[in-house]
C-alpha cells in the first residue's frame, strides 16, 4: 500500500510540474517588477519587428505565416529580423528553430486592450532591436482586441506576433492578475423632456432603423492597402401612435448638458452619472413627436490578397513549330507555295521592372522556306525546289513584354520584339540533292509580335502557350526577302 501512494504522489506531482520549462533567454520574457508600464496609445506599424510577418504583405492565414517564414526571400531581405525571431522559436522549445515550425503551432487570437506585457520594437536610426514594458492599448483596432498570432512550442510556451506592425508580445499575468483596470471615456447625453399644463392624446411619429456597416479592405496604387465602409440598412420601424400628453400654450423643455470625461475603471468601481438639467418654457406650441432611433453594427473584412512574389528576372525557353510565308515574283512563269512547317524554339532573359512590364534580350530558331519551280542549274523539270533561306535563320532582339494578371496563377502577355536576324545554310534543294546555286541571304533587321497565355504554380515556375508573328527583311543575291514566320510554341517560365 505504501509503495501504491508513493507511485500516487510521484504521478500527482509530475502533473502539477510548470509547463513553462522553456530557456526564455530573450528579453521579450523578462519582466522589471519595479517598472511601471507606460500606455501605449500610438498607432501600430512605425517600427515593426519582424516586416515580413505583417498584415500588409498578405499575411492573413496560419498557413501563411509559415510560408513567409519558411520562404528564402524573407531571410534574404531581412537577416537580422529573421535572426531574432528564430532565436525566440528555440526559446520556446523548437530545437531547430523556424524548421520545426508548422500550421499547427500557429492559432489566429486577440490580445485584450489594456493587457500589460513586453511590446517588441526595431529602431531605424540606430538601428536597435529592444522590447518597451507597455500596457497595450494601440488606436485603429478592432473591438475584439489587437488580433494576434499566437505561437506555441512543444511544450507550451507560447508568444504573441501582432498582425498590423508583426511586432512580438508577451504579457505579463502577474500584472494582468492584479491590474484589472482600464481607462474609458464616458459620455452622457438625455433627450430633452417637454412638459404641457393639460392632458390629451398626442401623434407620436417613431422610426427605428438598423444598420449594418461593412468594413472593407481595397487594393490601392502602388500596393498600398485601403480601407471603405459600405452600409446596408437591415430592418425598418416607421409607425405613428398616440399617447396623452398636456396640451396648453407653452411648452416646457426640460433638458441636460452633454458631459465628457475620461476614468479609470476598476473592478470595484461605481459609476454615477448626474447630469444637470435645464428648464426652458419659451418655446410654442407642439402638436406631435418625433423618435428617431439609428443603430449601425461593423464588421470587418480583410481582402484575400496573392502572395507577394519579390522575384526580378525570368527566363524563358520555348519550343514548338513554325511556318513560313510566300514570296510573290513579278513573273507569270513561276509558281511558289508553302514548305510546310518546321521546328522553332526560343531563348529570352528579362528584367521584370513592374508586375506589368519587364523587357529584355532574346535568341531565336527558326527555318525559313519556301519552294518555287524555277529552273536552277542541276534541277529536275516540272518539279518543286525548296528554298531554305535560312536553316536556321536565328534573330537576336531586344523585346518588353506587358503582363495582364498577377504573379501567381493566370496570366496573359503581349510583347513587342526588334533586332538583326543572322542567317545560316542558306541553300536550294531538288529531289534530295543540294544543287550549287545558293540564294545568298544576308543579315537583316527583324521585328516581331506575340502573345501568350501563362500559368504561374508558383512564384518560380510557369507554363505558357504562345503565337507569335516574325519579320524578316534580308537580301539576297537575286533578290529582297521579305518573310514572316509564324511560330506557335509551348514553354517553361522560371524566375528568381
Amino acid at each position: 500500500m505504501r509503495y501504491f501512494l508513493l507511485m500516487v504522489l510521484v504521478f500527482v506531482f509530475e502533473q502539477a510540474r510548470p509547463q513553462d520549462n522553456c530557456r526564455k533567454s530573450s528579453p521579450l520574457f523578462l519582466f522589471d517588477t519595479h517598472e511601471h508600464p507606460r500606455l501605449f496609445t500610438d498607432k501600430l506599424g512605425n517600427h515593426p519587428q519582424f516586416p515580413f510577418l505583417q498584415r500588409e504583405k498578405g499575411v492573413t492565414t496560419p498557413n501563411l505565416v509559415i510560408h513567409f517564414v519558411k520562404d528564402p526571400e524573407s531571410r534574404k531581405q531581412y537577416p537580422e529580423e529573421f535572426r531574432i525571431f528564430d532565436q525566440l522559436l528555440k526559446d520556446i522549445g523548437f530545437v531547430n528553430g523556424y524548421k520545426d515550425l508548422h500550421t499547427i503551432h500557429v492559432k489566429k487570437s486577440f490580445v485584450q486592450d489594456g493587457a500589460i506585457g513586453n511590446l517588441g520594437f526595431y529602431n531605424k536610426d540606430k538601428p536597435q532591436y529592444n522590447y518597451i514594458y507597455v500596457r497595450l492599448n494601440p488606436a485603429g483596432e478592432g473591438r475584439r482586441g489587437v488580433p494576434a498570432w499566437k505561437i506555441t512550442g512543444p511544450s507550451g510556451c507560447w508568444f504573441y506576433i501582432l498582425h498590423t506592425c508583426g511586432n512580438a508580445f508577451y504579457p505579463n499575468r502577474a500584472e494582468d492578475e492584479n491590474a484589472c483596470c482600464k481607462l474609458i471615456q464616458a459620455e452622457t447625453r438625455i433627450n430633452p423632456l417637454e412638459i404641457k399644463p393639460n392632458a390629451t392624446d398626442r401623434p407620436l411619429h417613431i422610426k427605428i432603423s438598423f444598420y449594418q456597416g461593412r468594413i472593407l479592405a481595397l487594393r490601392k496604387r502602388h500596393g498600398i492597402e485601403g480601407r471603405d465602409t459600405l452600409f446596408t440598412l437591415i430592418r425598418n420601424i416607421d409607425t405613428v401612435t398616440t399617447f396623452r400628453d398636456s396640451l396648453g400654450r407653452h411648452t416646457i423643455t426640460v433638458s441636460s448638458i452633454d458631459v465628457l470625461s475620461r476614468m479609470l475603471v476598476c473592478r470595484d468601481t461605481v459609476i454615477q452619472m448626474r447630469p444637470r438639467l435645464v428648464v426652458d418654457s419659451s418655446k410654442g406650441r407642439i402638436d406631435s413627436l418625433q423618435y428617431i432611433l439609428s443603430d449601425t453594427a461593423y464588421i470587418t473584412e480583410y481582402a484575400k490578397s496573392n502572395v507577394g512574389c519579390n522575384k526580378k528576372w525570368e527566363i524563358a525557353l520555348d519550343g514548338g513549330i513554325s511556318y513560313s510565308s510566300i514570296p510573290r515574283f513579278d513573273n507569270t512563269t513561276t509558281h511558289t507555295r508553302t514548305d510546310g512547317s518546321h521546328p522553332a524554339a526560343e531563348l529570352a532573359i528579362s528584367r521584370i521592372f513592374k508586375p506589368w512590364f519587364q523587357a529584355g534580350i532574346s535568341a531565336g530558331y527558326i527555318t525559313l522556306s519556301y519552294q518555287d519551280d524555277v529552273a536552277y542549274p542541276g534541277s529536275a523539270s516540272n518539279t518543286y525546289n525548296t528554298v531554305y533561306v535560312g536553316k536556321p535563320i536565328i534573330p537576336v532582339q531586344l523585346f518588353g513584354k506587358f503582363t495582364i494578371g498577377g504573379p501567381l496563377r493566370w496570366q496573359s502577355n503581349i510583347s513587342f520584339s526588334a533586332g538583326w536576324s543572322i542567317v545560316s545554310k542558306d541553300q536550294i534543294v531538288n529531289s534530295g540533292n543540294t544543287l550549287t546555286t545558293k540564294p545568298g541571304v544576308k543579315g537583316g533587321p527583324t521585328g516581331g509580335v506575340k502573345m501568350s497565355i501563362a500559368y504561374f504554380f508558383s512564384c518560380k515556375f510557369g507554363l505558357a502557350a504562345s503565337v507569335s508573328g516574325q519579320y524578316f527583311s534580308n537580301k539576297a543575291a537575286a533578290m529582297d526577302y521579305h518573310l514572316i514566320a509564324l511560330p506557335v510554341t509551348l514553354g517553361i517560365r522560371y524566375r528568381f
